[in-house]
């Protein structure tokens, strides 16, 4: 199976991911001293949860919430750098303190190379150790109040998703319709003719599309929160095709493909990734509206490393330099009033809730080429 280009990107900044409630704690240390005193001295004020080893503590982030870690940074069958890791990648908002001991300086300094909010040696002091605690958490909600912007950012641009795509079942319903109301005109004016019959089931095939055009309308506005199942990245590429032929059929924009075969499957929320390649197919048309022929996009899949990507390229006049490393901030635009800002700030999100990125790589052909990667396995 082909492997993408290595090429130069551009990446968007983390984002956080959806939380609320009182702030909870997470500490993980191996010496039930440790671990208690930390709970003494934090739960007059916090939600305290304790983990043994790395595995416990794993488990714990999957099945609970939590806002900040104060993790031990050597344990027996396993470190506190695989705790961080799995934060980082998942569960990015959250802020982690490493405790070290003496001669593991270079360590904690790795880690906060990799995302940490800051290291404590051990034994820790109570006075500093309160003090990070305090600004974590105030680190933790500035985040959550970018959070909830960004949110605002998704919601809004799932409204404008769900009127394109609105609008294009209205128009798409239109000619059925019309076959449908011909075809009983027919057949009420002369029911005895042989082929009525025919035009009977003409007129069934066509209300069996309208309702399957209506279904998958239905289906994106009952979407409520993150389901996590299995998809196919090629199908769902190929069905945000079809579900975009109104915008690429009124501006006569071509589609082409190469999806590579046998691509393992991707877990995730199947809705939210046909908004995300919903959003970067519309982006694309946008950049190319008015422009001379061609107007076209490609779209190809391939692995990459440990993650399986999609790429849409288009044949618009690509990212202007200045604003490669600010597009994806939410409400930057370089459209002017044409544009809302929202949409690629929503695809940096879905991609951040999979596990993943979206980044915009440079073309040598010129238009805008972005690829959405998604982690391999069960994440």
């Amino acid at each position: 199976m082909p492997e993408g280009p290595s090429t130069q990107e551009w990446v968007p900044d983390v984002c956080p991911e959806e939380r609320s409630g009182r702030v909870r704690i997470l500490v993980v240390d191996d010496e039930n001293g440790p671990r208690q005193a930390l709970r003494m001295l934090l739960k007059t004020e916090h939600e305290v949860l304790l983990a043994s080893d790395v595995s416990n503590a794993l488990t714990v982030l999957q099945e609970e919430s939590v806002d900040l870690i104060i993790t031990d940074l050597r344990m027996p069958g396993g470190s506190g750098i695989e705790v961080l890791r799995w934060a980082k990648r998942y569960q990015p908002e959250i802020q982690v303190i490493i405790l070290t001991g003496f001669g593991e300086l270079s360590t904690a300094m790795e880690a906060v190379e990799l995302g940490a909010f800051a290291y404590i040696e051990k034994p820790f002091d109570s006075e500093m150790m309160l003090k990070q605690v305090r600004a974590g958490i105030e680190q933790y909600r500035h985040e959550q109040e970018r959070r909830d912007l960004e949110q605002v950012a998704l919601k809004g641009n799932r409204f404008e998703t769900l009127g394109q795509l609105l609008a294009g079942t209205l128009h798409d319903l239109a000619t059925p319709l019309s076959v449908i109301e011909g075809s009983l005109e027919m057949v009420a004016e002369a029911p005895e003719r042989s082929s009525a019959a025919a035009r009977l089931h003409t007129a069934q095939e066509q209300a069996r599309h309208c309702r399957e055009l209506v279904a998958t309308a239905m289906n994106f506005v009952r979407h409520q929160r993150f389901d996590r199942t299995s998809f196919n990245l090629n199908d769902t590429a190929l069905a945000c095709v079809t579900l975009a032929e109104p915008i690429l059929r009124k501006q006569s924009v071509a589609v082409t493909h190469d999806l590579a075969e046998g691509l393992p499957i991707c877990k995730g929320d199947p809705v939210l990734v046909r908004q995300a390649i919903l959003n970067l197919i519309a982006n694309a048309c946008h950049a190319m509206e008015g422009q001379a022929e061609p107007q076209s996009i490609a779209l190809s899949s391939f692995i990459e490393a440990d993650f399986a990507c999609l790429s849409i390229l288009d044949t618009g006049p690509g990212v202007d330099p200045d604003h490669r490393t600010k597009i994806f901030r939410a409400f930057y635009t370089s459209r002017g009033e044409n544009g809302t800002g929202l949409g690629l700030t929503v695809v940096r999100n879905v991609m951040r809730r999979h596990g993943g990125h979206v980044v915009l790589r440079e073309h040598e052909g010129g238009g805008a080429l972005f690829v959405l990667k998604f982690p391999l396995g069960d994440g």
